[in-house]
């Protein structure tokens, strides 16, 4: 996200380290690399720990990956719609970590994903809240967050 956010930071936060200059664009690929493929290892090397037969924890970890690429980075990047965009945020903070805690330490069932993507609108909240930060910036870049599609008067009683 920080890398796809770079010219929005530039703006906004430009002390930040890839705005900032202070970590390299071969450095910030390196990092994506290193922590993407630690974390899916460790995901399957729970996967082992559980005893799973099908590895659920590996799969929930790929779908997060891809699920934080696509809220960044184009063609889709489902930040540039607040709505939708918030609530992947949402879900990827509260339904991603309680769907592996319950296939590590219990069962993973449909009702428990219904409702924990459910429970994901109240992180539609900290996403907005989160977007009012970068107001300046995403409206410079044309990025539609909801206060600058509404206006951060409105924006604020959605949250």
């Amino acid at each position: 996200n920080d890398w796809y956010d770079r010219e929005i930071d530039a703006i906004n936060e430009p002390y930040r380290p890839i705005p900032s200059g202070a970590i390299s664009e071969n450095e910030v690929i390196t990092q994506i690399w290193v922590l993407l493929l630690g974390g899916l290892g460790l995901a399957g090397l729970l996967d082992v720990w559980a005893g799973h037969d099908f590895p659920t924890v590996f799969y929930l970890a790929l779908g997060g990956s891809l699920l934080s690429y696509i809220y960044s980075a184009p063609p889709l990047k489902l930040k540039q719609n607040g709505w939708i965009g918030n609530f992947a945020l949402g879900a990827s903070y509260i339904s991603l970590p309680w769907w592996a805690g319950q296939a590590l330490f219990g069962t993973l069932t449909p009702d428990i994903i219904v409702l924990t993507l459910l429970y994901s609108i109240a992180g539609l909240g900290i996403a907005i809240v989160n977007d009012f930060k970068s107001v300046e910036g995403d409206r410079a870049l044309g990025l539609q967050s909801l206060p600058v599609a509404f206006g951060a008067e409105t924006a604020k009683w959605i949250c």
